[in-house]
């Protein structure tokens, strides 16, 4: 009888199973929303079908919880947390009072989902080890380190232009390889221009290259921005966590809505797909089942 859609409603229906409701109100209820999910065939599919890309919100939260949540951890709770506006819509106005309580309790958390959209690239790593996680612009340091990790174009190019200026050699140009880090590179018949503070790595066939004191330490700046980066990311990663973590009584519920709305509508297009009725309930000890169909032996045979 399983049609949930997501783990959380299946779950909750095989708890739902092992301790079934024993108050025929509030079997009642629970029986109002299946009956008009059931007769209202495009909402209940409006609302399977979002239930669909939802992610594990219980598992999530207590990964945020415990601190153990991945970058995309977060950013697949910022998603299944940017579906609950479409789907209290859908639910909106609904007839039973189960289903407009689950509606009105269902939460929109929208600061946590900017919060998460704010920091974190759209596809961000499953680690935090390599970085890469946190978007450009969201914090200056970061940027300035990203920007010296990746080669500081424009104080390459500044750099260089003053170098000409300052040497007069026109065809002066800063190169950078594996070996001797960054340099700068000029052709033989120019070499005798080159200042003294110019110390000599490299003789081509026709170029020669140097190194200044002042290129070198630009290059112990890139090479140390990269781990300042990686460094800051994780730091920044750490707070954003945490502010999530402060949420998880809000998230927790909202799981909790999510897995039963998905458990009813489960339960209505059961309904729907193997024509059950709806029970008459009485507080007698009375059972009349009539042209009764076992539900598993249901599913099995022909």
């Amino acid at each position: 009888i399983d049609e949930s859609v997501t783990p959380m409603g299946a779950r909750l229906l095989a708890e739902w199973l092992s301790n079934p409701l024993t108050d025929v109100a509030a079997i009642e209820r629970r029986l109002d929303a299946v009956q008009e999910l059931a007769a209202e065939t495009n909402t209940r599919q409006a609302v399977r079908d979002l239930l669909k890309d939802c992610y594990d919100v219980q598992r999530l939260t207590a990964r945020v919880a415990t601190g153990r949540a991945s970058p995309r951890d977060l950013v697949f709770l910022s998603r299944t947390l940017g579906l609950i506006p479409k789907l209290k819509a859908k639910l909106t106005g609904r007839s039973a009072p189960k289903l407009c309580d689950l509606e009105g309790r269902l939460e929109l958390c929208g600061e946590v989902r900017c919060e998460i959209d704010a920091a974190l690239v759209d596809e961000p790593p499953l680690t935090i080890t390599d970085g890469g996680m946190i978007r450009d612009g969201y914090n200056a340091q970061l940027d300035e380190y990203r920007d010296l990790a990746r080669g500081g174009k424009e104080w390459i190019a500044r750099f260089q232009a003053q170098e000409i200026q300052r040497t007069g050699i026109p065809n002066l140009k800063v190169g950078f390889n594996k070996v001797f880090g960054y340099y700068l590179e000029c052709t033989a018949a120019q070499a005798d221009k080159v200042p003294a503070d110019y110390i000599r790595k490299q003789t081509l066939k026709n170029q020669e290259r140097f190194i200044t004191p002042e290129l070198k330490e630009y290059e112990d700046k890139v090479l140390r921005a990269e781990g300042q980066a990686i460094s800051l990311e994780q730091e920044l990663f750490a707070g954003l966590r945490n502010r999530v973590a402060a949420q998880s009584p809000r998230l927790r519920e909202n799981a909790e809505i999510l897995a039963e709305i998905d458990v009813l509508a489960g339960l209505a297009e059961l309904a729907v797909n193997s024509r059950y009725c709806r029970p008459e309930l009485t507080a007698d000890p009375l059972l009349d089942i009539r042209e009764g169909r076992h539900p598993v032996l249901d599913r099995l045979q022909p």
